[in-house]
């Protein structure tokens, strides 16, 4: 056995030795990459460009030919002749034998490759179906979760395979983390909710381990709504699932509650502090001054208080320093001629946030009677175009469209800023309800303008709106 075993490895070693040539180099580097691309093994020719002397000699050495040198024109080498080859010469060599001697082990082909990856993901999920079920009763909601991980049938399913492509260790240990924790949860599911951060550091000892950020952020969710008797399946898709819920992510401010009530439902006290709003209403607070509100203060907000209110149009603008002139300005009134006009002023402050749009909610689409309309009035800019058709998507009719039309573009577009190549490219595949063709203006003249610039004609508005005793429109734009 010792001899026979060193006669492997001489063998073995000489068969390293004569395909180690640099003349080989091109040729078994292409050879190795068809096999492991393939599902039954390499097949077909080799084809290798710009073929130098040392190549050609090498090949032709092998092959038993003799080429002539045509630097313009590649060279196509049979797999299925250079495989007779290493079976009839000393090496007695299969292609698949012989990669697996230059590879130190063998070489898969893309279908094992499937296998493999098939049968690990199997053996992960089930290790971690043995340690759920200590204690855990078979057909629960959270059980019958983690079984539909096996053939990808449960919510989230997909992330956490993504995730296992890219390092099957990372995805073990992110399923290791969300079933503790959603295990955790279960058992307290009599108690008080628990707040995100203190869950994941009680289980995982980093606080920020389950944020949605993370993938095992993402995967506990969907088993936390599932297990909850939720399936958000339809309304967040997991293929828009993996952008931050973050508030300032132009794409999320939907998804982002969303995913708050998921959170709810499965017995999580959500984030409900960093969400803010700034709020100017004299009628609501008893004074003239401007409110920064938490989502938690939004929600608090009695609905029935607010239908107390006098009838108003709410004015949303973008930048903080719009709606600080407008507060400025209406306290000017105030104190020169006792303007007691009812007064909802919300700046957006970019993307929207949750209690931005939690506000909104109350007072236009739960049927109250404070304010039927809200004025919005924002940048013409990709970004800022973007929220006015997110949130136009989101009230309908019932939001105005605030000084942003092409009129008022072509007015100004003299003193903006250039739009980037990215930004023309994106507009050209878009457009706005309230202002056909104005992306195609933007487009052509390459301007994008702040809405700084016409703060005299929102003034100008917003007096007439607010003091005329009756609501005409704006003098520009939809409104």
């Amino acid at each position: 056995m010792p001899e026979e075993q060193n006669k492997k490895e001489r063998d073995e070693e000489a068969v390293r030795a004569y395909f180690a040539r640099p003349g080989l180099e091109r040729f078994m580097s292409e050879l190795r990459r068809r096999y492991a691309s393939s599902t039954v093994g390499a097949r077909g020719y080799i084809t290798l460009p710009r073929v130098n002397d040392e190549e050609r000699q090498a090949l032709d050495d092998f092959y038993g030919t003799y080429s002539q040198s045509n630097p313009k024109e590649p060279e196509r080498y049979s797999i299925a002749k250079f495989e007779k080859l290493l079976l009839e010469r000393r090496f007695k060599l299969t292609v698949a034998e012989l990669l697996a001697v230059l590879n130190g082990g063998k070489v898969l082909t893309r279908k094992e490759q499937q296998l493999q990856s098939e049968e690990a993901w199997l053996s992960m999920i089930d290790r971690a179906l043995i340690e759920l079920g200590d204690g855990q009763p078979e057909k629960d909601g959270l059980m019958r979760w983690a079984e539909g991980l096996r053939d990808e049938a449960s919510p989230g399913s997909r992330t956490l395979r993504r995730q296992f492509a890219i390092s099957r260790e990372e995805a073990t240990e992110c399923l290791r983390q969300c079933l503790a924790a959603l295990k955790l949860l279960h058992r307290q599911a009599d108690k008080k909710p628990m707040r995100l951060p203190v869950l994941a550091a009680e289980v995982v000892g980093d606080a920020h381990a389950l944020d949605w950020k993370q993938v095992a952020g993402r995967v506990f969710w969907w088993g936390l709504t599932v297990a909850a008797g939720w399936n958000p399946h339809g309304m967040l898709p997991e293929e828009e699932e993996s952008g931050s819920s973050d508030d300032a992510h132009p794409v999320q401010h939907s998804n982002a509650m969303i995913i708050r009530e998921g959170y709810r439902r499965g017995g999580i006290i959500d984030d409900d502090l960093s969400s803010q709003v700034m709020l100017y209403s004299p009628a609501l607070f008893g004074c003239n001054e401007e409110r920064v509100l938490t989502l938690r203060q939004v929600e608090r907000l009695a609905e029935e208080g607010l239908k107390g209110l006098p009838s108003a149009a709410i004015f949303m603008v973008e930048n903080p320093s719009v709606f600080a002139e407008l507060v400025d300005a209406h306290n000017e009134r105030s104190a020169t001629i006792a303007c007691t006009c009812p007064q909802i002023v919300v700046c957006g402050s970019g993307q929207p946030t949750t209690a931005v749009l939690r506000l909104l909610d109350v007072w236009l689409n739960h049927g109250t009677e404070t304010a039927s309309r809200c004025y919005y009035a924002g940048d013409l800019d990709p970004a800022g175009l973007s929220i006015a058709q997110g949130l136009r998507k989101r009230y309908g009719e019932k939001l105005t469209m605030w000084r942003m039309d092409e009129i008022l573009y072509r007015r100004f577009a003299g003193r903006g800023v250039p739009l980037t190549v990215a930004e023309r490219e994106r507009m050209r595949t878009v457009d706005y309800e309230w202002a056909p063709g104005l992306s195609l203006t933007m487009v052509d003249v390459g301007i994008k303008l702040h809405q700084e610039l016409w703060l005299a004609e929102l003034l100008d508005d917003h007096t007439v709106l607010c003091c005329a005793g009756s609501c005409p429109s704006p003098s520009s734009g939809e409104a």
